[in-house]
């Protein structure tokens, strides 16, 4: 079993491309999006921290700096206010980490998306159904030959996935979400990698779904672009 430093390792592994020293690069996705300037993983055993290849290494020596000072929500207000000074910043997420320590299995019903029924994603997931071969594996419940609800790999390395949960509205409410997910986490493991999951602390259905599948909170990770 990983400690929550080394989760948080992995974590970033899983969202990010980086460059041989380090830096990030992109969003580990085929769309090759730029990577936030800065993000930050704390979790209960220490903390990880990773720079887009761009932030100058000034900026970088006195971020590390002030990340030695004070707590956590002060460091946090001195990194944005460095940041800001450099470039104006354009975007921020912060939110939960967690780790499937266990599989419910009572969860673990619904359908694996295949050639033969990913016709079914068409109706509400047309974007997901263009991109299914970056996402799999991609698990969903339907309902009169529709999909309804949907887990998939959000962003995949060798070693861990980070599980993308999307339902219809009008569907909520009835447990899909943690059918898909509970199914799409067991995949996983089965294929020797860490099923991660995150969200953000204002997605208030996302965090239901964490709660309920007991996952384990880990640490917090931290954006900024």
């Amino acid at each position: 079993m990983f400690n929550h430093l080394e989760l948080m390792n992995l974590q970033a592994e899983v969202l990010y491309n980086h460059d041989h020293a380090g830096r990030i690069t992109t969003i580990n996705e085929y769309m090759n999006q730029p990577a936030p300037r800065f993000f930050w993983g704390q979790t209960n055993t220490g903390s990880v921290i990773r720079f887009r290849n761009d932030v100058p290494n000034n900026l970088v020596h006195d971020i590390l700096k002030l990340m030695d000072r004070e707590d956590s929500t002060v460091r946090l207000a001195n990194v944005i206010n460095a940041l800001e000074k450099d470039k104006e910043i354009s975007g921020f997420w912060i939110g939960p980490a967690y780790v499937f320590n266990e599989i419910i299995t009572d969860y673990t019903d619904a359908t694996l998306v295949t050639e033969d029924n990913k016709c079914y994603l068409e109706p509400g997931f047309s974007t997901l159904l263009s991109e299914l071969q970056f996402r799999e594996p991609c698990f969903m419940v339907t309902e009169n030959n529709m999909a309804v609800s949907v887990c998939f790999s959000a962003r995949i390395s060798d070693k861990a996935a980070e599980a993308g949960v999307e339902t219809l509205k009008g569907y909520r409410g009835k447990g899909y979400a943690m059918r898909v997910t509970s199914s799409w986490a067991k995949a996983i493991s089965q294929s020797h990698r860490i099923p991660l999951y995150s969200t953000s602390w204002d997605n208030y259905s996302s965090l239901s779904i964490a709660k309920r599948l007991l996952l384990h909170l880990y640490g917090t990770d931290i954006s900024i672009y």
